[in-house]
């Protein structure tokens, strides 16, 4: 098993692969957005119930804004999934998700990485990655499509 910080990079890669399918190839739009729908809330829960829990105490201040990120894309992604594919808002709505999200990614490969690697093991940093799984895998159980 990987440890954390490469499978949630590699989660960050795939939600931008979903975002290029997205913007670039409406004939899967509809299938895109399902994923999305279920792979980018359960990226955010699994981060928060591991990775930030282990590192609350130590970065409490990245931590927040960490948490505090995840709020604004949570409430992002509800408004866009209202928003019909064919609406003239949707395209608009894709961008500005997109940007939350990317800017989310950026500052936690960044700061929060680094702050990671300096204050946890690398035992624990592959214990956190088997947790992450299994929180991802919890949290797919209740999407509703």
């Amino acid at each position: 098993m990987p440890q954390i910080l490469e499978l949630i990079r590699d989660d960050h890669d795939f939600i931008r692969g979903l975002f290029d399918e997205l913007a670039g190839n409406p004939e899967t739009r509809d299938v895109r957005c399902i994923t999305l729908h279920r792979e980018l809330p359960g990226h955010v829960y699994a981060e928060e119930a591991t990775l930030y829990a282990r590192l609350r105490d130590m970065v409490p201040e990245e931590i927040r804004q960490s948490i505090e990120e995840h709020i604004d894309i949570r409430e992002t992604l509800a408004r866009f999934e209202v928003i019909p594919l064919r609406d003239d808002a949707w395209m608009p709505a894709l961008v500005d998700l997109r940007e939350r999200v990317e800017a989310h990614f950026a500052s936690e490969e960044g700061d929060v990485f680094t702050r990671a690697e300096h204050h946890l093991s690398p035992a624990e940093l592959f214990g956190l990655g088997e947790m992450f799984e299994e929180e991802k895998q919890r949290a797919a159980q209740f999407v509703v499509v």
